[in-house]
């Protein structure tokens, strides 16, 4: 082929090509394509929907009617610690504690109690003739009078009033019936073993010291009882606002979901999309279902602390008070220093360590050898038909006089007829080993108690710093927590423009849906927990009582004997004890 040939054909293919380009569109052939879809599209269809297909219907749940109950307990924080300490059972268990430990302190007193005693026997013998001198027919009626007691020194006395009459058949007799009295008194008083007011009261003083002790603890209920009906009442009121987070995280769901069934019907999506949507409302339903269950076990929480009647068991309870950050700021140092003072665990040891001191001066008491005093001194008198033998005939006897129980009572008013008896007793154990070993076991237990409460003081110190931190932690994540929701809404609104547009998927969507509730329920958690940590800091500083405008009286009150010389020195054996661990002061009596 010559070269002119082949430009020739060149040229009429450059021309066929030229005219193709050129042709009217009508002349054009048909091409098919696909259509695209905008978000201006959609939008459209979605209002034009709107008549057949509806918004996103607002979620309610079953708590929503509780706002309309009119058997609904409305309640405020101060009105639920208030029941709650009037009529919890566990409170009132430790009212009979303590009711309890008032009836010991009276039963220590027991020993002191003065004891009246009073007799009267009847006797009446027959015997056979032995001798002249002796009676075949005797019979004697005894009464007696007595008083004795314990006195708190240690000594016992006894005062005596014995009254007999006798008769026989004796010929030599010279009183018959024969009328005798006699009144004495005895008293024993150790003096190195058992002797000292504070070693014979130490039952009262341990008593006085328990019935304190149960009233720190009764404190110590209550405040624990207070603290656990604020965190039970601040449950509540999360457990209702997480039911509406719940309720807010469905209605996206569900929003998304109905978004995305637009998208497939316009042809925008796939119709697999709609399986991610469809996961995420069961999901969060799942979750509103498990809030909407911590709401009623949340009220009967509260209830079973309030002691709620039984037919008040289905009032529902709408908590009244909101809850508000309130910036709180506490001094460490001061906390723990209050703490310290205020604490009940602290005083309940104090006690303790009184109780075992008590203890343990009794102990070394009773290392002492025995060496005790006895005194009797009384009197006596005699009264009855004298007879006397006959002058003129010596075998009968005559009757001199009669006189009764009068003059023989007289005669001891005039102590005619004195008796006194005076002895010491001793007694010295020779190894003494197990006094020794008593003695040394109660020290041990003293410095232990003191241990104990080095030990309750350091952990009342970390309980205080702690909670104080806590509160500090609290507070600086309620500031987190909310900016994080605030940026949490905003990524959420972004992203569905972004959705809107074609811009994003349903799982990425869903995925920031979910983290906007999470955000809302750790700010709401950020928020109670917050209004938690003040009432764990005051609980640990004692005072929390104190901010509920509460007044801890005792359940009972006792009147109780005093107990006389109490305050001698020379009457205690505790001032006699060469030794740092003396008793401690007692609890105030009740």
């Amino acid at each position: 082929m010559t070269a002119v040939r082949r430009l020739t054909i060149i040229l009429c293919l450059a021309a066929t090509a030229a005219s193709a380009q050129t042709s009217t569109p009508g002349s054009r052939p048909k091409k098919t394509t696909t259509p695209t879809t905008t978000a201006t599209d959609i939008s459209a269809f979605d209002q034009a929907q709107t008549g057949s297909r509806p918004r996103t219907e607002p979620v309610t749940v079953a708590t929503d009617k509780d706002v309309t109950n009119p058997r609904a307990l409305r309640l405020s924080l101060d009105e639920a610690v208030r029941t709650t300490i009037q009529k919890n059972l566990g409170i009132d268990l430790s009212r009979y504690d303590f009711r309890e430990n008032g009836q010991l302190l009276l039963e220590a007193y027991g020993p002191f109690d003065p004891l009246a005693t009073a007799g009267i026997s009847r006797a009446k013998a027959s015997a056979p003739v032995t001798s002249q001198l002796n009676s075949t027919k005797s019979s004697r009626t005894i009464v007696d009078y007595g008083l004795q007691d314990f006195v708190p020194w240690g000594g016992t006395y006894s005062l005596q009033l014995n009254n007999s009459q006798s008769r026989s058949n004796n010929a030599f007799a010279t009183l018959n019936p024969d009328l005798e009295s006699s009144v004495g008194i005895g008293i024993s008083q150790p003096l190195l073993r058992n002797f000292g007011i504070d070693v014979n009261t130490r039952g009262i003083t341990i008593a006085r010291n328990n019935l304190g002790i149960s009233r720190e603890v009764f404190r110590s209920v209550l405040i624990n009882t207070a603290d656990t009906v604020d965190k039970a009442y601040l449950n509540l009121i999360f457990a209702r606002q997480s039911v509406e987070v719940a309720k807010e995280a469905l209605f996206l769901a569900r929003d998304q979901s109905r978004i995305t069934q637009i998208r497939i019907d316009v042809g925008a999506s796939a119709p697999l999309d709609i399986l991610q949507p469809r996961v995420a409302v069961a999901t969060s339903e799942e979750n509103l279902i498990t809030a909407e269950a911590l709401v009623r076990s949340s009220e009967d929480r509260l209830r079973q602390l309030m002691n709620l009647d039984i037919a008040d068991w289905d009032r529902p309870i709408l908590p009244t008070d909101a809850i508000a950050y309130k910036p709180t700021t506490v001094d460490m140092d001061s906390s723990v220093t209050r703490a310290l003072q205020l604490r009940p665990e602290l005083r309940e040891a104090d006690l303790n360590i009184a109780n075992q001191k008590l203890t343990y001066l009794f102990a070394r008491n009773q290392v002492l050898p025995r060496l005790d005093l006895n005194v009797n001194y009384g009197f006596a008198g005699a009264a009855g038909n004298l007879f006397q033998a006959d002058p003129n005939d010596p075998t009968k006897r005559v009757l001199v006089s009669n006189t009764g129980f009068g003059d023989s009572l007289q005669q001891i008013f005039k102590t005619t007829f004195p008796s006194w008896t005076i002895g010491i007793n001793v007694g010295i154990p020779i190894t003494n080993i197990g006094a020794r070993a008593e003695a040394k076991r109660a020290e041990l237990n003293v410095q232990r108690t003191i241990t104990d409460k080095a030990n309750q003081q350091q952990g009342i110190v970390f309980d205080v710093r702690e909670a104080v931190r806590n509160l500090d932690t609290a507070g600086q994540q309620i500031g987190a927590t909310r900016t994080a929701r605030e940026a949490a809404e905003s990524n959420l609104d972004a992203e569905r423009k972004r959705f809107e547009n074609g811009m994003s998927t349903n799982f990425t969507v869903l995925q920031i849906q979910a983290d906007l509730s999470n955000a809302r329920q750790r700010e709401l958690q950020a928020l109670v927990g917050y209004e938690q940590a003040i009432s764990d800091y005051h609980r640990a500083v004692g005072d929390l009582l104190d901010v509920r405008n509460i007044t801890v009286q005792d359940p009972e009150t006792y009147s109780v004997p005093a107990i006389p010389f109490q305050s001698s020195r020379w009457l205690n054996y505790g001032p006699w004890l060469r030794t740092d661990q003396t008793p401690a002061p007692a609890a105030t009596n009740p």
